[in-house]
């Protein structure tokens, strides 16, 4: 199906109704738990938990990949990062027992991108902050989006604090902003370019992407706010990491005071952004979108304790395929309609987000055929969905080669390197600590045969066996 043929049917399937704006808030690794909305009670996130509390919650949704760029892919096309080639954080490179599965180094130009769809179906359309897609050639403005502002060819800025430059790593610094005083805010900057946005655009429709860097590494946060939850932290007993094998740690506490200040001040970006559509009066016809890439960084190899949050009681984090690497948080506000259901609980994952968002602005996709995802506003409640991973990298979270498939309240972990397999019952034990494959053979042997048979149906490619390798 060509570009070409996919916008057209965008345009065709234009309902009556009046097409909403849309601003969608990306977090860069933002855990599942990590705001006050999805259970956790060291982080404050007043402006998101109201957010969640006017919208829909969902607490079974997924990231397509437990890293970054992958999903970011799956995002912006709707298609599964096996398909699109792009299984891995643009420029990582880890090898082990086996050599990495190759894959792309940027989207490729030919995928139909949400900016693209909106873009043709006459949104002004901007992408504000993180975008780790590809660098020139191949960035948001080469990719359907009109402004581009803020957007570097790293996966992480050079710092959070004016000038955003770095010397050895001048590929992180950020552009567009060289005017800002020293000691400025990074997070506060991106939300002041994506209020500007929505005030320059008010008078059509519109659809924003901020994608803000927090809470990736560097963790920097605002002096005062880092104090505030030190202050908060204090007089907690620090708990032992947890041992996930291959010399990873999975930190069992959230307590990292700079950590909280970066989500404090994102909670404070998110208020401000949605006041501002207040006070435009735009809040009762736009679509807000609020989700992050893959969960959050608890879990590092090499016997390394620092990571920065806790995703308990999901175990693992960032870089794995159990829960803590890839479910994540999802809020979506329907302009200002109370939902009937305030709380799904439905599997869905990152590549329903173009046809959703397509759905709630009123662009209806007449044919899916270039999609892996559905709409969840339509998506019947379907027990048996079928959701699939597929990593074949290292990590430097520890985790090896592998893939996984979700089918209802089983889920099955693979390891490339071995062929092992794991099996769990999320429903009965959401922190996969029991494995029942020696119980279940049967569901065992059927969930990997037919995460076997998709990934031959989408060419995922594998990892190898290295020269010399047994």
């Amino acid at each position: 199906m060509t570009r070409l043929w996919v916008l057209s049917l965008l345009l065709l399937g234009a309902c009556s109704q009046e097409q909403k704006n849309v601003v969608f808030i990306l977090v860069d690794d933002l855990g599942w738990m990590d705001t006050a909305a999805y259970g956790s009670t060291y982080y404050e996130t007043p402006n998101i938990d109201r957010l969640a509390a006017s919208g829909v919650r969902f607490t079974s949704f997924y990231a397509a990949s437990p890293v970054c760029s992958p999903t970011r892919a799956s995002i912006m096309t709707g298609r599964h990062p096996a398909r699109l080639r792009i299984t891995n954080w643009i420029g990582g490179y880890q090898s082990g027992l086996l050599d990495p599965a190759p894959y792309l180094p940027a989207l490729p130009l030919e995928e139909v991108t949400l900016g693209e769809a909106f873009q043709q179906a006459g949104y002004v359309t901007g992408y504000m902050g993180k975008w780790h897609l590809g660098t020139a050639g191949h960035m948001p403005v080469d990719q359907g989006f009109a402004v581009m502002q803020a957007v570097n060819h790293a996966g992480q800025p050079s710092s959070y604090f004016a000038p955003y430059m770095n010397p050895q790593r001048p590929e992180t610094d950020v552009p567009d902003l060289e005017g800002d005083a020293d000691g400025t805010y990074l997070t506060d900057r991106i939300t002041d370019l994506g209020i500007e946005f929505v005030r320059q655009n008010r008078d059509r429709p519109f659809m924003l992407l901020l994608s803000y860097y927090t809470v990736h590494t560097p963790l920097e946060a605002k002096p005062e706010l880092v104090a505030r939850y030190q202050d908060k932290a204090a007089g907690h007993a620090p708990q032992e990491p947890l041992e996930e094998g291959h010399g990873s740690l999975t930190r069992q506490h959230q307590d990292h005071a700079a950590y909280a200040a970066m989500i404090h001040s994102l909670d404070e970006g998110v208020g401000r952004l949605l006041r501002a559509l207040d006070d435009l009066d735009l809040a009762g016809n736009t679509v807000v979108v609020f989700t992050s890439d893959n969960g959050g960084l608890s879990t590092l190899s090499n016997r390394r304790s620092w990571a920065p949050t806790s995703n308990l009681p999901l175990r693992a984090g960032k870089g794995w395929l159990y829960e803590g690497g890839i479910r994540i948080p999802l809020i979506i506000r329907d302009g200002l309609r109370r939902p009937e259901v305030r709380i799904r609980d439905v599997p869905g994952a990152t590549t329903d987000l173009f046809p959703t968002v397509l759905d709630l602005a009123g662009l209806a996709l007449r044919s899916a055929d270039h999609v892996d995802g559905r709409s969840l506003w339509r998506a019947s409640d379907e027990a048996q969905r079928m959701l699939y991973w597929h990593f074949p990298h290292y990590h430097g979270s520890g985790n090896r080669p592998s893939g996984a498939i979700r089918s209802g309240r089983y889920k099955l972990v693979e390891y490339f390197e071995d062929g092992r397999t794991e099996l769990y019952d999320l429903e009965s034990d959401l922190a996969e600590s029991v494995d029942l494959g020696a119980a279940l053979p049967d569901t065992a042997a059927q969930l990997h045969a037919v995460l076997r048979r998709w990934r031959q149906e989408v060419g995922a490619r594998m990892p190898t066996v290295r020269p010399g390798g047994s």
